[in-house]
């Protein structure tokens, strides 16, 4: 049984085709994947949907995962409301065993990290360091209680989490066009 960890509720695993086509790795669950049980039910699910369609994907084609299963919290003083936060990295580190298990299982699958936490997690730096660029590498593992190198490389790219699409047209439209660019690179290989 997993330990509870403070400031955070709920748990959700990965979700999606047990042999897809390209695994998602976002941040954490919100309050509305809590209640749905389902990946980017929320807000910027209808983002991730420009993204799958850019790609020439579905859901049914892909396994979505988080770096971090449980919804990370904080009171917001002035409405009085618990809203999300970015999971802190000794945080991902408790459940970091989570995700490695997951991808272990789709050992041959390119993988689209969405975001900065993702990023972290598996690889380094920001989106703004890799965007629109395809990346053979291997990933971050959990070992002796830290994230370390390890593995057979990976292929894998990064994009902007869709919840970013959500605020500045901007970052919807170069998301989508860097999806677009490397679409081909990313997923024929794998078809």
């Amino acid at each position: 049984m997993r330990q509870p960890i403070p400031n955070t509720q709920g748990f959700l695993a990965g979700f999606g085709n047990p042999k897809p086509r390209l695994i998602l790795v976002g941040e954490a669950p919100g309050e509305t994947e809590l209640t749905s049980h389902r990946p980017f039910s929320g807000r910027a699910g209808a983002k991730l949907a420009l993204m799958l369609d850019v790609l020439g994907l579905t859901r049914a084609d892909v396994f979505i995962t988080v770096s971090f299963p449980r919804r990370p919290i904080r009171l917001n003083e002035k409405t009085q409301r618990v809203v999300n936060r970015p999971p802190t990295a000794n945080e991902i580190l408790a459940d970091a065993d989570l995700l490695d298990c997951e991808l272990s299982r789709l050992p041959q699958d390119p993988l689209l990290l969405m975001g900065n936490t993702a990023i972290n997690r598996l690889y380094q730096g920001r989106v703004s360091d890799y965007a629109g660029q395809i990346i053979h590498h291997t990933l971050k593992h959990k070992r002796d209680q830290q994230l370390v190198f390890a593995g057979a490389v990976r292929t894998f790219a990064v994009c902007a989490h869709p919840a970013a699409l959500l605020y500045r047209k901007q970052t919807e439209q170069a998301t989508l066009a860097q999806l677009s660019a490397i679409k081909a690179q990313l997923l024929e290989d794998f078809a």
